[in-house]
């Protein structure tokens, strides 16, 4: 009968041990984010930025690299920089990692129309 409750105790002890350690390994640590872009487009790289979706903080690119505060459980997605408010454009989402290095195509059709509809708005002539 104490054989019986230890092998039960000791299999209990060992399910939330193995349970502790998966969720530990779930929960979201927070760090900056170091995304490098490449792009085909012919506008300046410097006009995008990158944006965390869980948090809406946009942080511009200078140089092809931004810098942004995020956690493990987060997506990045390429936007237009914070500077061309009035430009939108949704562009791929990538997981948050240390380090990501992004591209955004513009030889879609759809996004290259998209983006110079909204800088059309923005900065067309207002009749």
């Amino acid at each position: 009968m104490l054989k019986i409750v230890l092998i039960g105790l000791s299999g209990i002890g060992t399910f939330i041990f193995f349970t502790d350690s998966l969720v530990s390994e779930k929960k979201s640590v927070e760090f900056i984010s170091r995304v490098s872009l490449e792009t085909n487009c012919e506008i300046d790289p410097n006009a995008f930025g990158v944006q965390n979706t869980r948090t809406g903080q946009t942080s511009g690119f200078k140089y092809g690299e931004a810098f942004i505060r995020a956690r493990t459980t987060d997506e990045l997605q390429i936007v237009m920089s914070p500077e061309y408010s009035g430009v939108t454009l949704q562009g791929v989402k990538y997981p948050a990692q240390l380090r990501v290095e992004a591209f955004q195509d513009c030889n879609k059709r759809v996004s290259l129309d998209s983006i110079f509809a909204s800088m059309n708005e923005q900065f067309g002539s207002k009749n």
